[in-house]
């Protein structure tokens, strides 16, 4: 039984039934799970902010009186482990703009404490301590690596704002990491779908589903964000367009539901009536240049008559940025391998739009390579895999892993090949490396859609 099945299994068992979108964010989850044979792609894990935060905990389903919490610049204690985070080139920015919560909640043996939140048009950013009274229970087996498996055991947010619940994208972006056996500290980016008031009501609660009655632990805020003058960007302009691929005689009716250029993050949203939307488009700039946009999942409509939005994040606008041009690529789901020796990087084959391995550093139990990207490349999670002397993947001892991760300010791709059971035998006898190159995609320009931003 898969480990999505058994989440199902137990909810049926339960009595919770398997809500609407339960299928999609546990797919995306099981990305991350192990391969048996060869490292496997999975989705990415996925500002300035408030002055005032008057917050309360909810307690048995009784709310207590809120408590004003001043926003100041100060010290995240999530960036504190040496660990790698895909977020630490923006540590300044967060700790510029954060309200220090410091709310907790105890549910049996576990006790959940918000360190920090913030918010502005793009994100709600939420940093949590989870601790237990005895060493946490950790998914998988004791084989897997464990970052991976303590990123399947964090706690996952779903969040109301103003009554509303804000319905999920295709991707969780998360982190976590242990401290010890019985502490974990996370970071979880909730992307926003539509723009916040000033002042607002958020619930903020954790569980297996997005049913608040089966909810572990929650957290009750009233937020206020007037008092900071956050440089931003962000438009709504509603526009409709259509992609057709003649091809496969496939069209998707498209709505530019918001475009947001902020502190922690650039977003598009893009909504449609569709079970399977449209994802296949690249953005560029009003000087020309191809803004990188971060591989994402997407969710359908699961009754046709429903229209469902994703958000999709891209790096290097500013809020000076006159306008954006989404062109809908066209590909045929092809790539091909890029192989070279170890000591011939940075490595690439040249392919316009495509990605260079600028490094890669070969460790024990992992290897770790930093790749870069140029031009109209539609990004997805690196794979790369070491080889032997004939040109053939290295064949490893046990199980092999794949993460990967963008860093927001650089657009650097590090991807991490976890091999914990390897021997040094295996290792020496890497002489090169492959990764996986998408073949060249066809820009359909003529389908492309403006959005003034200015």
């Amino acid at each position: 039984m898969t480990f999505d099945e058994k989440l199902k299994a137990r909810a049926e068992r339960e009595g919770s039934p398997t809500p609407e979108g339960f299928d999609d964010r546990i797919a995306n989850r099981l990305q991350s799970l192990p391969a048996p044979e060869r490292p496997t792609r999975r989705l990415p894990l996925r500002r300035a902010v408030v002055v005032g935060i008057a917050a309360a905990l909810c307690l048995a389903g009784a709310a207590a009186a809120p408590t004003v919490i001043s926003m100041a610049r100060g010290a995240i204690n999530y960036f504190d482990s040496e660990r790698h985070t895909a977020y630490g080139s923006q540590q300044d920015k967060f700790e510029a703009y954060n309200a220090a919560v410091g709310l907790s909640q105890k549910n049996g043996e576990r006790t959940l404490t918000i360190d920090n939140i913030a918010v502005d048009d793009s994100y709600l950013n939420v940093f949590y301590t989870l601790t237990s009274e005895t060493p946490l229970a950790l998914p998988s087996t004791d084989a897997t690596p464990a970052e991976i498996r303590v990123s399947l055991s964090a706690p996952h947010f779903w969040a109301v704002i103003d009554g509303k619940k804000l319905e999920p994208t295709g991707t969780i972006e998360s982190e976590a990491y242990a401290v010890g056996d019985r502490t974990l500290k996370g970071m979880e980016r909730i992307a926003l779908t539509r723009a916040l008031p000033d002042e607002f009501e958020l619930l903020l609660y954790t569980g297996g589903t997005d049913a608040i009655k089966d909810a572990e632990f929650q957290f009750s805020l009233a937020v206020d964000k007037s008092a900071v003058a956050v440089e931003s960007l962000s438009v709504e302009p509603k526009i409709d367009f259509t992609v057709y691929y003649s091809t496969v005689n496939r069209r998707h009716d498209v709505r530019v539901e918001r475009v947001s250029i902020s502190p922690f993050g650039s977003t598009i949203t893009l909504s449609e009536v569709a079970s399977d939307p449209f994802t296949a488009f690249v953005l560029r700039d009003d000087q020309g240049k191809y803004l990188t946009r971060l591989p994402a999942g997407s969710i359908g409509s699961g009754i046709l008559r429903d229209r469902v939005s994703n958000v999709f994040e891209f790096l290097g606008a500013d809020t000076d940025t006159k306008s954006i041009t989404l062109i809908p690529i066209a590909s045929d789901g092809q790539a091909h391998r890029v192989t070279g020796a170890l000591n011939a990087l940075p490595l690439s084959d040249g392919t316009k739009g495509g990605v260079t391995l600028k490094s890669l550093d070969i460790r024990e139990d992992k290897a770790v390579a930093i790749f870069s990207s140029a031009g109209a490349a539609q990004l997805t999670t690196m794979q790369f895999y070491l080889t032997d002397q004939t040109g053939k993947d290295l064949k490893l001892t046990g199980d092999t892993y794949l993460d990967s991760t963008i860093d927001r300010e650089t657009g650097l791709i590090t991807s991490t090949l976890y091999y914990p059971q390897a021997t040094a035998e295996d290792l020496a006898k890497a002489h090169g490396v492959t990764f996986w190159q998408d073949d060249p995609l066809t820009l359909l320009e003529d389908q492309a859609v403006t959005i003034d931003l200015q």
